[in-house]
């Protein structure tokens, strides 16, 4: 349920775009602090989020209110030549020799800071920041439930580092990466898995020596893919399509620990049927969409091989040699553990009578395409039952 009393929301998983857009449509300059009972990406679900706005742009996103200590995080994260230790030096010195509400001015000290350090050039900065509120909102604006509360805060017009960005391009941004995300999720479910090295697929791959040096560095960090990204001082999502490419083609895996592992393991869909065409057709597509898939045409094996894998779903085609899919139903229905499977029958012959055993059989029916003009309707019907029966996670 979605609460919002005056500049108080409540919010559950996925509520929180239209929410936040929906209450920040007047002008506003202050903090929204939001407290959150569920972030899946975060490292720390408990740590509150600080989203600063400036006259109805936002200007800041991070664990902690602006302030020039968390604008140089922010910096750092994504600017390597900060990192250095003369570079550090001397923004511990503006700190220094700068009043507290010198400070406060942070579009005078980051003016100050550039004459310095020529890192600190504004295109620079605005970048930073900006990939730093998008890296937010891939980690708490879509998955996560929890309490928001806004409070004016005049002072950020004058403190702002950059003149801010328009809340509903952010997240019109933020959805576009959702959608990249889920590309992804078959390679990279999660950025806290570890990349281990295949040694010997690298070294046969057609990658040049630059290439093969710079995964065989990364992997070596021993690090998960988000200590990586910062390392890189690249943005999470560049970083997973990186890794993603690798680990398709063999030349890197990714481990994660079991807890992650059963968390971001995608829906295993079974499917049996004879012809091996129409299975390599099968998988290729549900694979694609980011479900596991596992194919099997023999009839006589075909139980004691869902026992062992445990599928979210079972596609049966009615006619095969053997056992029928009626027959097989009945097979399944008999073993406790895939007692309760959700099961399609599938069959090129969309007769009244076979729906009605299906329904009989509490099967969900799916004819198959029989001409090429058929194929789309069919994929957008087995999409829509794979969304309603066995949801990927979000």
């Amino acid at each position: 349920m979605i609460g919002l009393t005056s500049s108080n929301i409540a919010f559950e998983s996925r509520e929180l775009p239209n929410l936040l857009a929906s209450a920040c449509e007047e002008v506003r300059t202050g903090y929204w602090q939001f407290k959150f009972t569920s972030a899946p990406g975060a490292s720390d679900p408990k740590a509150p989020w600080y989203l600063a706005m400036s006259q109805g742009r936002v200007i800041f996103s991070g664990s902690q209110p602006l302030s020039w200590r968390s604008l140089c995080q922010t910096l750092q994260r994504y600017l390597p030549s900060l990192r250095t230790a003369s570079a550090k030096q001397t923004l511990q010195a503006i700190a220094q020799e700068s009043s507290p509400q010198e400070l406060a001015m942070l579009s005078k000290v980051l003016l100050k800071a550039e004459q310095r350090l020529p890192a600190l050039e504004q295109q620079n900065v605005v970048s930073a920041i900006h990939l730093q509120i998008l890296s937010d909102f891939d980690t708490y604006l879509f998955d996560s439930a929890g309490s928001g509360h806004y409070s004016d805060n005049n002072a950020l017009v004058y403190q702002a580092p950059v003149s801010g960005f328009k809340l509903e391009d952010l997240i019109f941004q933020a959805q576009m990466r959702q959608e990249e995300w889920k590309s992804l999720r078959r390679y990279v479910p999660s950025m806290l898995g570890t990349p281990i090295l295949n040694s010997e697929a690298l070294e046969n791959s057609s990658l040049d020596a630059a290439q093969k040096q710079l995964v065989r560095k990364l992997v070596g960090l021993g690090k998960p893919l988000s200590a990586i990204a910062q390392v890189m001082a690249k943005d999470p999502l560049e970083t997973a399509k990186m890794f993603a490419k690798l680990i398709e083609k063999g030349y890197v895996t990714l481990q994660l620990s079991p807890d992650i592992a059963a968390k971001f393991a995608a829906p295993e869909v079974f499917i049996v049927d004879d012809s091996p065409l129409f299975l390599q057709k099968f998988k290729s597509l549900v694979t694609r969409w980011g479900y596991r898939v596992n194919a099997w045409g023999d009839t006589d094996t075909v139980v004691q091989k869902m026992q062992e894998s445990n599928p979210s779903i079972v596609f049966l085609d009615i006619n095969m040699p053997g056992m029928s899919g009626f027959d097989l139903i009945k097979e399944v229905r008999r073993q406790p553990q895939l007692a309760a499977i959700p099961l399609v029958l599938l069959t090129a012959e969309n007769s009244l009578s076979n729906q009605w055993r299906a329904k009989w059989g509490n099967c969900k029916f799916l004819a198959k395409p029989r001409a090429s003009e058929e194929i789309f309707s069919f994929q957008v019907e087995l999409r829509e039952l794979l969304k309603e029966a066995v949801p990927l996670s979000q």
